[in-house]
């Protein structure tokens, strides 16, 4: 191993995006989970061109591929109609071609699987069971202190401990998380369950004014999963991914709705889905605080309008990696090199994904009719595994 003897706080997406590509160049890491065991919540994920790249540097491509195939239609429906109001059709082959990677739709749990298993947990390299209770820094290393009385130290310390991340809390300026405004429910259903349903578009969003449904395949159509939002800024729930209601309180606002949205909310499994009331943070200045740096949501929570959250960690993880490996080491600049290379881009999605709601759910037709690329096409070009840094 060499370098610094690096820690990482959480066990999600961006964190174990970040040990994979650290390992991969040598580098030392052990990784803090609060979870007794890993996983993911039984949701979707749309692993947009920018997490394919990142995955393909890694050498998961093939593991990812297994799991889920290519996505090639993508398209907005009327919310009472179905009739198509945009669509759009690119072939496996022109989409290697114009982003240099694949859309794909996955489940969360089969994403984070591909991650675990190209993780090397010799050493005990991973450590479940650690919730971060406080965090302190000295001239030669950072102390963890985690609820189930361990204390450890390491050289630095990368936090991935998401929205409500205690490392952010404790070492940083910062302002308690928001509510938005924004409600979602979301949930899994089986494609068994709702025959009939078109997957054409594969990706379908149903927008409407001050709300909107999307819905996408999953295990090669085996399963359904969707999301519903709704703008409801005096109904602050809990922003928490395991929280559930009854579907009943998602029928209350998409009932008479397109036949096809409605039986897929009535097919929850046992009549829940989980309700998860959407919080932000204010941009940060920076993300490093001496020994300390910060990734994915704990840097920049953002809505997930854009469906962009897990791309920007994605990418945080393979820039941090290949900062460490430009600087050879020498943590001081590969923290400085990585926090330039990704404050202003992430900074931009993070406000822009939420104004992205708006227009979803806007009073006016025309705004709900443009593509979610609208006035941010090139961002959607960034490959964090060739652009500058």
């Amino acid at each position: 191993m060499k370098g610094p003897d690096i820690g990482i706080v959480g066990a999600g997406l961006g964190g174990m995006t970040a040990a994979v590509a650290l390992q991969q160049r040598g580098f030392k890491v052990t990784v803090y989970e609060q979870a007794p065991e890993l996983g993911e919540i039984g949701a979707g994920i749309t692993v947009a061109p920018n997490i394919s790249v990142v995955l393909a540097g890694l050498g998961l491509e093939d593991a990812a591929a297994s799991f889920a195939d290519g996505s090639t239609t993508f398209g907005a429906l009327h919310y009472k109609t179905g009739e198509p109001i945009w669509f759009s059709e690119r072939s496996i082959e022109e989409a290697i071609k114009t982003r240099g990677a694949l859309t794909r739709h996955m489940h969360r749990a089969d994403l984070h699987k591909v991650l675990e298993d190209a993780f090397n947990k010799e050493g005990d390299a991973l450590r479940l069971g650690h919730a971060l209770t406080g965090i302190a820094q000295d001239d030669s290393a950072v102390t963890l202190r985690f609820a189930n009385g361990a204390t450890d130290r390491r050289d630095i310390v990368i936090a991935c401990d998401g929205l409500k991340s205690v490392v952010r809390d404790r070492l940083f300026p910062t302002e308690p998380p928001r509510y938005t405004g924004y409600m979602a429910w979301r949930g899994v259903v089986d494609a068994s369950d709702v025959p009939g349903v078109s997957h054409v578009p594969h990706f379908a969003s149903y927008p409407a004014e001050g709300s909107m449904f999307s819905r996408y395949p999953l295990r090669r159509g085996t399963q359904i999963n969707w999301v519903a939002n709704a703008y409801r800024p005096d109904d602050i729930g809990e922003e928490n991914w395991y929280a559930q209601t009854d579907i009943d309180e998602v029928l209350e606002e998409f009932e008479d709705w397109h036949e096809d949205v409605v039986r897929i909310i009535k097919a929850s499994p046992g009549g829940k889905c989980l309700r998860w009331a959407l919080s932000s943070r204010q941009p940060l200045d920076g993300w490093i605080a001496g020994r300390v740096t910060l990734l994915g949501d704990a840097a920049h929570p953002m809505t997930p309008f854009y469906g962009m959250g897990a791309g920007m960690a994605f990418e945080d993880g393979a820039i941090l990696a290949r900062c460490f490996e430009a600087d050879d080491g020498d943590w001081r600049a590969a923290f400085a090199r990585y926090e330039r290379a990704r404050l202003a881009r992430t900074t931009r999605f993070h406000v822009q994904s939420l104004k992205r709601g708006s227009i979803y759910m806007s009073a006016d037709p025309t705004d709900r009719a443009k593509p979610p690329t609208t006035g941010m096409e090139a961002e959607f070009d960034y490959n964090a595994m060739t652009v500058e840094i």
